[in-house]
């Protein structure tokens, strides 16, 4: 009682000494309540504070400082590529002193550090353990005509404390990585800086230095390194990288996923969610995507074809899409690739499209005519996947075709680029393994209908519906 008699007293006689009393009574009240200690509010508030400068700050500084960790993985990397051109220049090729062709990794990675003795230069079975030790690997190339042109590719590759692979390839000279024109000496699709629309490399054969980045899973959705920073740090050595092809797509740097510039593969590098937009896919900029390319899409499949300015799709091609996805064949719900003939009508004509988008009209076309169990499209259309989905159906040729490229690893062009022989078989980011021939939804003739032979060389031809084909699913959304 006595403290409150004590405010109202102070509270009048304020305001009767001066017109700013109610100012000096505010005043008086603020130190009268510090003597007590924080209000709640008062606590929330503060703490609301930091928790938003640690939001923006602590983000900033890992990523600054991992930024740093790359820049001395790429740096042990620019060192031994001057000695490796140093030891061309002398030896003629990328050959070890002992061997006229490419010898002994172990033997070039000591020649190597004799010339950089600052850095740790290993064989290319040895994997990099961080940014002063360099795996190390010369490659033979072949010309155009399939003639071997000897030991002029070398590849040095270093694991940054990021977590990331950094590798760099230099060719002197031929156009591929293994005979028979296969696995092409290219640069991956990059686009001017300050615009975008003007192409500057698109997947052309290119001498010279390249640049890669095998990055770690960062989250369920990416197609690429699925079993993450464990198996990234396994593979992060020449031989894993140098092959020019690969039986598993999982870190793994393609031919085609290759660089200009260090620069250019922060934006495009593999296993990083912006990293599908640069190396190949559907379209020339997936940076826009809210689907990784390889990545996982909302019908438990490997999203592998993206259209930012959409295509008709659906029964009616009514809707408009921008993704398409096909069945994976491993992890719930896995899709096991039949054999089947088309459908249980293999003579009567029916109307089909093949652009991409009309998959699902023909497939609704073809069951509409016949509904024959264990068939082509009626298998496609009882697959459910992963999320219950309802909507899957046989591609169309063209949706095959975009199917085929990502399969292979090439880099896209335009949707009618066919696939071909470049690459090699299953080595797209997030593939599921393909073989043999595939039926497409798009009929030929009366009783044939288009194919694509996957393996073990791409060709496309017109089967009998009576014949068996393989059939996977695919479906459009977004």
């Amino acid at each position: 009682m006595q403290v409150c008699g004590f405010v109202w007293h102070s509270l009048i006689w304020g305001l009767i000494r001066t017109k700013l009393g109610l100012v000096r009574i505010l005043i008086w009240w603020r130190r009268f309540r510090r003597d007590i200690g924080f209000t709640l509010t008062e606590l929330a508030i503060a703490m609301l504070v930091l928790g938003v400068l640690a939001s923006v700050a602590i983000p900033s500084f890992l990523g600054s400082r991992n930024n740093a960790y790359d820049k001395e993985a790429q740096a042990s990397i620019e060192v031994v590529l001057r000695a490796a051109k140093f030891h061309y220049q002398s030896q003629g090729d990328f050959s070890t002193g002992s061997s006229a062709q490419c010898g002994d990794s172990a033997v070039l990675a000591a020649d190597l550090q004799k010339l950089e003795p600052g850095i740790d230069v290993v064989a290319s079975s040895v994997s990099s353990t961080s940014s002063r030790v360099v795996s190390v690997q010369a490659v033979q190339t072949w010309n155009s005509n399939a003639e071997l042109l000897g030991c002029q590719g070398f590849y040095a590759v270093a694991l940054s404390s990021s977590g990331s692979c950094w590798a760099a390839r230099l060719i002197v000279e031929g156009k591929f990585l293994a005979a028979s024109s296969v696995s092409p000496v290219v640069v991956a699709q990059q686009t001017n800086t300050s615009n975008k629309a003007v192409t500057t490399w698109t997947a052309l054969a290119v001498n010279g230095h390249a640049f890669g980045v095998l990055k770690p899973q960062t989250s369920a959705a990416d197609g690429d390194n699925t079993n993450g920073l464990v198996a990234v740090r396994t593979a992060c050595k020449a031989a894993t990288q140098s092959t020019g092809s690969a039986t598993v797509s999982s870190n793994y740097i393609a031919p085609s996923q290759f660089y200009a510039t260090w620069r250019d593969t922060v934006s495009g590098g593999t296993g990083s969610s912006s990293s599908s937009s640069g190396s190949s896919g559907s379209s020339d900029d997936w940076s826009t995507a809210a689907y990784t390319f390889g990545g996982t899409g909302p019908g438990g499949g490997n999203v592998f074809y993206y259209r930012p300015s959409g295509f008709a799709c659906g029964p009616t091609l009514a809707a408009t899409c921008k993704y398409l996805e096909v069945a994976k064949t491993t992890g719930a719900s896995a899709w096991t690739d039949p054999f089947k003939q088309w459908s249980g009508d293999t003579t009567t004509s029916v109307t089909t499209g093949t652009a991409v988008g009309t998959g699902y009209q023909n497939t609704i076309a073809i069951v509409t005519q016949s509904a024959t169990a264990d068939k082509a499209a009626t298998l496609t259309r009882a697959y459910r996947g992963p999320s219950n989905l309802d909507d899957w159906f046989l591609p169309s040729i063209d949706e095959l075709n975009q199917l085929c490229k990502w399969q292979r690893g090439q880099a896209w062009v335009s949707d009618a680029t066919l696939c071909d022989n470049t690459g090699s078989n299953n080595s797209g980011p997030g593939t599921p393994a393909f073989s043999d021939g595939y039926w497409s939804s798009s009929q030929s003739a009366a009783g044939f209908a288009s194919v694509i032979n996957f393996d073990p060389n791409v060709s496309f031809s017109n089967a009998a519906k009576s014949s068996n084909q393989g059939v996977r699913p695919i479906r459009a959304f977004g």
